[in-house]
């Protein structure tokens, strides 16, 4: 007999105990008691889960022990608090006996509608839900172990996002465990990133340098075409970790300090000619800064102090203002420092149609006068020559070069660097011939020559 109709006993035995002496009054305490039991025993309780009818049963008591253990399992899965999502209500009715539920459907009805909702602690990333773990103590540990992960010597570290955990209930399923919250943290998740066109950009370059397609970049941007303009801002989307590290690392270093180049006018060189008069030489710095880095990768680098340990040494180079002249003077400079070795004329029972001029190999060879290179390269007996017509009847040559420094059809000013003394071509040692021809015929040099 369930619990109602031991009620109903109970007060059948009061009565019966309460009129035992008078027979009449036992007998209206029977019928009275009977009836009481046969109304009590038609009622029932219809079990609803959020208004929705799961069955009739008398066994009230048996469901509800049956709904206290899926909650304890449910508990002992999650190991942490949980809570009903419905709401489950027990409503007492009159029926039949035919219109009860059998308890098995109602636990297996049960089992379908209910659902439980778990306390966690979620870490939200910029107001985002990310992931979640069962208690707060283990979302720090996470959060701390993905910071030491590149924290390494740093100074400071700290998320790039607003990063918090918050109490929250949540369905059991998106509760991971520590290790797949560490793994979630990481992911690499689609955002939208600003990108400034620059001089000379199209969608086709902008898509190839973002490992992207020309169609995506067209949905991202409404209304965007192929008439791009340099500082023009778009859309582009890029993969980047639900969380970033931050790191600030203070490091001290040496580097070089560059030279700075002045120039000098002088009036004795041609304005196509310049000549170092100091060489340069770096100085030495000790720079202080601070190294920004996401997620292991260095972004920036913010100098706090320089402090000189050596200054430069700039560099100094005189540079010609003299006029550069193509046009003949008629007069000859000497082609090259040295000493005459062997005149115009006679020699070794040959005529010698120049003068020699020893000089160290590699010497520079000048222009005697401006004119117009007419050949440039390899001539027997002369070795590497360079020849200029100076347009006035005179052509000059310069033979035995080590190296050629302009080609035919040149225009060259009075003294103007041409050629490097060698010793190529029928010559026993470095040194420069060189000829003055007038019309043709080798004049002697010397009566034409001025010292620079």
């Amino acid at each position: 007999m369930g619990k109602v109709g031991d009620k109903s006993y109970k007060f059948f035995l009061g009565l019966l105990k309460t009129y035992k002496n008078n027979i009449i009054a036992f007998v209206v305490a029977l019928s009275i008691g009977l009836s009481f039991i046969v109304y009590e025993e038609g009622f029932a309780y219809k079990i609803t889960v959020d208004g929705e009818t799961i069955g009739i049963t008398k066994n009230i008591d048996e469901v509800k022990s049956f709904i206290e253990e899926l909650h304890k399992k449910e508990k002992q899965k999650t190991g942490t608090d949980i809570v009903l999502n419905q709401q489950i209500k027990f409503e007492r009715v009159r029926v039949s006996n035919k219109e009860l539920t059998d308890v098995h459907k109602i636990y297996a009805n049960l089992e379908n509608a209910m659902s439980f909702s778990c306390k966690a602690a979620a870490i939200i990333v910029d107001g985002k839900f990310v992931t979640a773990l069962k208690n707060e103590e283990e979302a720090n540990k996470v959060l701390e172990m993905l910071k030491n992960k590149y924290a390494r010597d740093s100074d400071r570290t700290y998320f790039k996002e607003d990063v918090k955990i918050e109490e929250k209930y949540i369905p059991p399923k998106y509760l991971v465990s520590f290790e797949e919250a560490l793994k979630i943290l990481q992911q690499p998740v689609k955002k939208a990133v600003t990108y400034t066109v620059k001089e000379n950009d199209s969608l086709w370059s902008i898509a190839r340098a973002h490992d992207m397609y020309i169609d995506d970049i067209l949905k991202l941007n409404p209304g965007l075409t192929e008439n791009l303009k340099p500082g023009q801002v778009i859309y582009l989307s890029s993969a980047v970790p639900n969380v970033t590290v931050v790191t600030e690392k203070r490091i001290v270093y040496k580097e070089k300090i560059p030279f700075e180049t002045k120039l000098t006018k002088d009036d004795k060189l041609y304005t196509n000619q310049s000549k170092v008069l100091v060489e340069g030489k770096k100085g030495l710095k000790e720079v202080t800064a601070v190294v920004v880095s996401y997620n292991g990768v260095e972004v920036s680098k913010e100098v706090k102090s320089e402090n000189i340990l050596e200054k430069p040494i700039n560099k100094i180079v005189a540079v010609g203002s003299r006029r550069i002249s193509y046009v003949a003077t008629g007069s000859f400079n000497y082609p090259a420092r040295g000493t005459i070795t062997s005149r115009f004329g006679q020699r070794w029972g040959r005529f010698h149609t120049g003068v020699d001029i020893a000089a160290p190999q590699g010497s520079p060879i000048y222009a005697a006068d401006g004119g117009t290179v007419i050949f440039s390269g390899w001539e027997s007996g002369y070795g590497y020559l360079v020849k200029i017509d100076h347009h006035n009847g005179y052509v000059t040559y310069y033979g035995h070069a080590s190296k050629l420094l302009v080609k035919k059809g040149d225009k060259v000013a009075k003294g103007q660097k041409i050629a490097l003394v060698g010793s190529t071509g029928r010559a026993t040692g470095p040194h420069l011939h060189f000829e003055v021809r007038k019309n043709g015929v080798p004049i002697d040099p010397m009566p034409f020559l001025n010292r620079r």
